[in-house]
């Protein structure tokens, strides 16, 4: 008797499984297979620079690549001539904010968020087939005596988080 419940309920768990609309493939049109990566542009204002690390524009640039590879749905090609789609962005934002302060109203805890203006355009056609004016990456990080380093290592792990939404905006918001 135990052994035809549990066969019913595995059947019916299939069957409900098999019309949830749950799928591995991706749902970019299927005119988009290559894409394109443009360097991403500094565009902040020297007068509105806080924080800074240099090179953030190549990393942040790397990055999207590396995650586009890993991610494995759009082949990264070397010329936007050999893309379907191309992606520009622009360095609008890099900065810090304080989450948490000691008695003394010193930082003890901060955010760091980079923040892009990004397009998807057509190669082909030259159409803008998205736009987002404020993409964002975060991670925080504790004050030490090592700040650098700790504002180093959390614009790394900002870039890695932003990374990873630009390729999902990219992907899966169809």
């Amino acid at each position: 008797m135990k052994f035809k419940s549990l066969l019913l309920v595995t059947a019916a768990a299939l069957l409900a499984l098999q019309g949830c609309g749950y799928t591995t493939r991706s749902a970019l049109p299927e005119e988009m297979k290559t894409i394109y990566v443009n360097t991403v542009v500094n565009k902040i204002k020297v007068a509105e620079i806080v924080a800074y690390t240099p090179g953030l524009e190549m990393d942040i640039t790397n990055a999207i690549v590396q995650r586009l590879q890993r991610d494995g749905n759009l082949k990264v090609v070397k010329s936007p001539e050999q893309a379907d789609v191309v992606l520009d962005a622009e360095l609008i934002r890099f900065d810090q904010e304080g989450l948490r302060f000691s008695r003394l109203e010193t930082s003890q805890e901060l955010r760091i968020y980079i923040v892009l203006s990004m397009k998807l355009i057509n190669s082909k056609t030259q159409q803008t087939i998205w736009s987002e004016e404020n993409f964002s990456g975060d991670q925080e990080y504790f004050v030490s005596q090592l700040r650098d380093q700790a504002q180093d290592d959390a614009a790394h792990l900002a870039v890695q988080r932003l990374a990873r939404n630009v390729v999902d905006r990219i992907v899966e918001d169809w």
